[in-house]
């Protein structure tokens, strides 16, 4: 029998890559939140759920803006952390799975170690402590729920860092991009299929533990990303790198985000590509 698949978020990066995806051979049956679905509103999530009869939740749902968090902390708070903690009520209550995604600006390692799951986070801006918050309700509950942490997203959808550096490349001569701040990036495209892979391993999602991180394999700086980028789609655009106090914002971001993969990869016998690889495969599309 096939399962139904509420996806919230669905205008998102990750939420629109699973719309991408429904059409593939899974033997699922998706159902994407439209506008009127707010998961902060329990009653009507509920509704939802009910009405479609969810087996499965992927929550993509969140408030991702790190600059106006710092002045709309309410707002980051009402998605982020009362949203969540609605899906876990109603996960308990109906005995759906529930995986929820989450970001490495929970952590803030002073290490220069790549940054496992046990690490102890401590988020340093409203984004961050949003999303901690959160996470505690999932590590909390009783439901069949995991929590994936991923960092530096990007796909064909919306704003991110690899279609603005396209863009300003194609009209700007040189750009700024800083070199200090290490992660690593996620093609949105492979996080949706190795979530699909999870899933269809039909074990218990949180046999293992409830916290995963996932990003694509291999780790950069913002700069190196950028000149990668440039340099794939071949761009006659120089890329300077520069210290984070020449950055246009106040806001504290970490400086040092390189996660340890080896859990995931191993509870759930996945392959991830390396980060070149996938950015190679996706600029591709725009070579065509």
């Amino acid at each position: 029998m096939s399962k139904n698949i509420l996806v919230t978020g669905s205008k998102g990066q990750l939420g629109s890559e699973f719309k991408n995806l429904e059409f593939y051979n899974y033997n699922y049956n998706f159902f994407f939140n439209d506008s009127t679905l707010d998961i902060s509103k329990i009653e009507d999530l509920e509704c939802f759920i009910l009405k479609h009869n969810i087996n499965i939740i992927l929550n993509t749902a969140a408030y991702t803006n790190v600059d106006k968090a710092e002045i709309e902390e309410e707002k980051a708070n009402k998605v982020n952390s009362l949203g969540v903690k609605n899906l876990v009520v109603l996960s308990e209550k109906y005995n759906c799975k529930l995986v929820h995604y989450s970001t490495d600006y929970v952590y803030n390692s002073p290490s220069s170690n790549p940054i496992s799951e046990n690490t102890f986070v401590n988020p340093i801006n409203n984004y961050g402590k949003s999303k901690r918050r959160g996470e505690i309700f999932i590590e909390k509950s009783c439901s069949e729920s995991i929590i994936i942490r991923t960092s530096w997203l990007y796909s064909n959808f919306g704003k991110n860092f690899v279609n603005t550096i396209i863009k300003r490349a194609n009209k700007e001569k040189q750009i700024n991009v800083i070199n200090n701040q290490f992660g690593c990036p996620t093609y949105a495209k492979d996080l949706a299929l190795d979530t699909l892979k999870i899933l269809g391993l039909n074990n218990k999602l949180d046999s293992f533990g409830k916290i995963y991180n996932y990003s694509n394999l291999g780790s950069t700086s913002w700069s190196q990303f950028a000149q990668e980028i440039v340099e794939i789609l071949n761009l006659d655009c120089k890329i300077i790198g520069v210290s984070t106090i020449f950055s246009n914002t106040n806001v504290k971001r970490p400086k040092y985000s390189i996660t340890n993969k080896n859990k995931i990869l191993k509870d759930f016998n996945l392959d991830i590509p390396h980060w070149r690889h996938s950015l190679l495969t996706y600029l591709n599309t725009f070579k065509k």
